[in-house]
C-alpha cells in the first residue's frame, strides 16, 4: 500500500540548462558615458543598450593554444563597455570577451564551475546568470550567489594592433 507523499517527500528537479546559443547582449558604451568608470560601472550601464541576448560570434579556432581575435572586425568591441560572447571554433563553449579602458580586455569562461551550463549576461540583475541551478556572477567572474563556489576562469589575453590574443591551453 503507498502513503500520500507530502511535499518533503516529493523529488525536486531543476529545469534543464538552457543551451540554445543565446548569450549575452553586443553594444558598446560611448566614451561620454565610460569617463570615470570602472569595468563594472560600465556593465552596469551596458545592461541598457543592445538586445537582450544574442547568439556568439563564431571566431578562429585556437592555434598553439592561442585564439586571436580582430577587433577591427567586431564593432561591439571598439570602445569600452562593450561585451560579446565568441565561439572559437573547435570549443565547446563561448568565451565572454569585455573591452575595458586604456585597450585592456577581460575574457572569461562562460562555463559555469557548478555543472558546466552555460552562462548568459542577465540585462536586469547587471550580472552574469547560470540558467540551470541560478548561480550569479559579477562581470570579473567572482560568484555572487551559489550554488557555485568558484569564480568563472579567467583567460590571460593580451592586445596589440587590433589583435587580442587569448591563452586557452587545456581548454
Amino acid at each position: 500500500m503507498l502513503s500520500a507523499m507530502t511535499s518533503r517527500d516529493r523529488p525536486t528537479s531543476s529545469p534543464p540548462c538552457l543551451d540554445d546559443g543565446t548569450f549575452v547582449p553586443a553594444c558598446a558604451l560611448t566614451r561620454r558615458a565610460f569617463v570615470g568608470g570602472s569595468a563594472t560601472a560600465a556593465a552596469t550601464i551596458l545592461v541598457g543598450c543592445g538586445p537582450a541576448a544574442m547568439k556568439p560570434k563564431p571566431v578562429p579556432a585556437p592555434k598553439d593554444n592561442v585564439v586571436e581575435i580582430d577587433v577591427s572586425k567586431i564593432p561591439e568591441l571598439a570602445t569600452p563597455g562593450g561585451m560579446i560572447a565568441a565561439q572559437p571554433g573547435g570549443m565547446r563553449k563561448p568565451l565572454i570577451v569585455m573591452r575595458l579602458e586604456n585597450a585592456r580586455f577581460r575574457v572569461l569562461s562562460s562555463r559555469c564551475p557548478h555543472l558546466g551550463c552555460t552562462v548568459r549576461w542577465d540585462n536586469e540583475a547587471q550580472s552574469l546568470k547560470c540558467p540551470c541551478h541560478g548561480s550569479r556572477f559579477s562581470d570579473d567572474g567572482k560568484v555572487t550567489k551559489g550554488p557555485a563556489k568558484a569564480p568563472l576562469r579567467e583567460y590571460p589575453n593580451q592586445f596589440a594592433g587590433n589583435h587580442l590574443q587569448i591563452a586557452v591551453r587545456d581548454d
